[in-house]
């Protein structure tokens, strides 16, 4: 029998080694994505996109992130295990500046570093913080699943009225809602099986299995679609940042993870939480490509061939 603080070291270190996975199938993910469609996918377009060996690539980085991902959330805590996906951040940085054959813009150190300052802080603080005891009743998930794929069709409706840089954050954060609901519902999953084999097949299990389903579908589209508007960066960033914040309210307050948190410690977690978001607007509205769209463009609407380079050779 795995010890406590055995069981939460492995975690940690198993969430490190997928944070890398997901950070490399976002970058082999939106250089895919942005070959085949500029600013917004349609349904046939991703259908097309599995003739990109890129994209497959990613999806298989990414299969292997959700494994490790799962073990980690099977050995602790929901609200400890996702925060730490945001070490993604600056791996996706250097693994599209590598491909890129540049250096890592300057612009995007500071926000990386609030980024990885709130969630690391965050992440030290639940840490002592959290119990992982309860089992919640299969219908208060439901209102929590409601209330969240309410707020992603909001996000998602929102960002097809907007371009650039804030249509991928916009859809980013929505998608992210998703991801983060997966994760809880996950944790929600191994809190009901436990250790008895005969629950594998029933009624809440399979209940929460759709559940997490629909919120990876509807999360996978609005990621897809930020990849088509955006730098891979932005769009790890909103996820690392925005999908713990969801999956640690949902610990925290419907899985019953937060009942020894106290008012102050709570307060010190905002903070840091909001230090953290402050880094992904930052890095959506400074990084290198999307100043690059930011500049006037000709009056048929399209970049100059030097400015589409720039962006080119960015992935």
């Amino acid at each position: 029998m795995i010890g406590h603080g055995m069981a939460t070291a492995i975690a940690i270190t198993l969430a490190v080694i997928d944070s890398s996975c997901f950070a490399a199938a976002a970058v082999y993910q939106q250089r895919a994505v942005r070959r085949t469609v500029r600013h917004r996918l349609t349904v046939r377009e991703l259908i097309a996109l599995p003739a990109q060996p890129g994209w497959l690539g990613g999806v298989g980085l990414a299969t292997l992130g959700i494994c490790l991902h799962i073990v980690a959330l099977v050995l602790a805590p929901v609200s400890l295990v996702q925060p730490i996906g945001v070490l993604g951040v600056p791996i996706a940085v250097l693994l599209a500046a590598r491909l890129a054959g540049r250096r890592p813009a300057r612009a995007t150190i500071v926000p990386i570093l609030l980024c990885l300052t709130g969630i690391g802080a965050f992440v030290w603080l639940t840490a002592s913080q959290v119990s992982s005891d309860h089992v919640v009743p299969v219908g208060v998930l439901v209102v929590a699943e409601v209330v969240v794929l309410a707020a992603m069709a909001a996000g998602g409706l929102l960002a097809h009225h907007l371009h650039g840089w804030s249509r991928c954050l916009v859809n980013a954060v929505a998608g992210a809602l998703g991801v983060g609901m997966v994760a809880a519902l996950m944790r929600a999953l191994v809190q009901h099986v436990g250790t008895d084999a005969g629950r594998l097949f029933d009624l809440q299990t399979l209940a929460l299995v759709g559940l997490m389903a629909l919120s990876g579908a509807a999360g996978g589209w609005l990621v897809q679609q930020a990849y088509a508007s955006g730098p891979a960066e932005v769009v790890l960033a909103s996820l690392t940042v925005i999908d713990p914040v969801i999956a640690v309210v949902v610990g925290l307050v419907v899985l019953g993870e937060g009942a020894g948190l106290t008012a102050t410690t709570g307060m010190i977690m905002i903070t840091f939480g909001v230090i953290a978001a402050t880094g992904v607007v930052v890095l959506a509205k400074t990084h290198p490509e999307v100043a690059v769209h930011k500049r006037p463009r000709p009056e048929g609407g399209s970049l100059h061939d030097d400015q589409r380079a720039v962006v080119e050779s960015s992935w």
